[in-house]
């Protein structure tokens, strides 16, 4: 692909430009109010981002690379080793957990009836 967002990003190309559209538009000031109930904080918005992020790029289901780092968010997430807290823990299950069904939901639409896709994309 030579194409403009090719040049840009290195990999994940419709994943990170999909990334990158959405923070742009959830950036503007008409969203200022949405933005207010997501995050008080800048520890919030960095969190916040960092999942929106995960969970766009588990989309990319070919590379491999973030195939194992999903891998082991997983195991860090369910392994018996404890954590600093409970709270990251929970986190970070949750997060990993959010990953693994946005990638199963983004695959699944492959497998679909046929009358089923030609009903919600004609």
């Amino acid at each position: 692909e030579n194409t403009r967002i090719a040049e840009i990003y290195n990999k994940s190309i419709a994943e990170q430009n999909s990334v990158e559209l959405a923070w742009d538009m959830l950036m503007g000031v008409e969203y200022s109010a949405l933005r207010a109930c997501i995050y008080q904080t800048d520890s919030d918005l960095h969190r916040f981002r960092q999942l929106v992020v995960n969970t766009v790029m588990a989309t990319d289901i070919v590379d491999k690379e973030l195939q194992a780092l999903r891998k082991n968010r997983w195991e860090a997430a369910f392994s018996s080793v404890s954590t600093p807290s409970v709270e990251e823990h929970d986190d970070r299950k949750a997060t990993i957990v959010i990953e693994h069904l946005i990638q199963a939901s983004d695959v699944s639409h492959t497998m679909q009836h046929w009358h089923i896709y030609k009903e919600w994309n004609e």
